[in-house]
């Protein structure tokens, strides 16, 4: 009964009754008090409050305080469990008996691991490619799925293997930005040099797709600084012609070279320059409409 007669407070003025009771104990006392609640935070005993023949609750000690605190903040936290929903069911996605090539390939996209072991347990081949000649490990490398790409070079993927277009999975790699994919790779040995059919290098895709760390990465690795692609452009040229301002920065920092010319004859600095005259260009013409009106 005096259990149901506290119970009956008036919570929303919770806050302005407790700064009255703490008046009524001492600074010391209710600082010892409130240094019980926390050791006592866990504790499941029953609380009980005392009260007179009113109704009114009987604060005559520390420890009346700390009960009724208790008794507060257990209510609290039985509402915010009843407001909290219930956390969903993760989620099971079935692994087929049968797992063929296609499965497979979608799966290293997807970072489906389980679907990867049931095809390598059935004997798939690890390094089976797609219509573009592109294998597993090709996909996961352009996707950053490093775990993926683990499991696959651990079950022998070649790191070697090309597109059709002669991309590696390093290439791959660094066009999507995934540096920790770039690094596993090269730590198992793939080559820091290979060459697409643009005579691209994996620092070239690095610098035109605009991945820092990747480019970094490479250059820290000992990439060549100054392979020509197809036309003949460094990633210098490339940093230039794109305004990477940060990667110029670092190419230079690294002692890229400024008057190396590509099949055009042009160097890097004729790309600016190109470009500060289409600039004047423009605006000239600009400010010719202007005065026209």
């Amino acid at each position: 009964m005096e259990l149901q007669r506290a119970q009956s407070i008036n919570w929303e003025e919770e806050e302005e009754e407790e700064e009255e009771m703490m008046m009524q104990v001492e600074d010391g006392d209710y600082e010892s008090s409130v240094s019980q609640e926390k050791q006592d935070a866990g504790s499941d005993r029953p609380i009980s409050l005392k009260t007179d023949k009113s109704g009114r609750l009987l604060l005559e000690t520390p420890a009346d305080l700390q009960n009724l605190l208790l008794m507060r903040k257990s209510k609290r936290e039985q509402k915010a469990a009843v407001r909290k929903p219930a956390a969903a069911p993760p989620a099971v996605h079935a692994v087929p008996y049968y797992v063929d090539e296609d499965d497979f390939f979608k799966a290293c996209d997807q970072k489906q691991l389980l679907v990867i072991d049931r095809y390598l347990s059935t004997g798939g081949d690890i390094n089976a490619c797609d219509a573009f000649q592109r294998s597993g490990l090709h996909r996961a490398s352009s996707q950053g799925h490093t775990e993926v790409a683990t499991k696959l070079m651990e079950a022998g993927a070649d790191i070697h293997a090309r597109d059709k277009l002669s991309s590696t999975c390093v290439h791959l790699a660094c066009r999507g930005g995934n540096l920790s994919v770039l690094k596993l790779l090269l730590n198992h040995g793939a080559d820091i040099t290979a060459r697409d059919k643009l005579d691209s290098t994996p620092l070239h895709v690095s610098v035109r797709t605009g991945h820092f760390d990747c480019a970094e990465h490479l250059i820290h690795c000992g990439a060549e600084l100054n392979a020509q692609d197809r036309e003949g452009d460094s990633p210098l040229h490339d940093a230039v012609r794109l305004n990477r301002f940060k990667i110029i920065q670092l190419l230079l920092l690294h002692g890229a070279k400024t008057d190396l010319t590509n099949q055009d004859g042009h160097c890097p600095l004729d790309a600016v320059l190109e470009w500060q005259n289409e600039t004047k260009t423009l605006l000239s013409e600009q400010n010719d409409r202007k005065s026209c009106h």
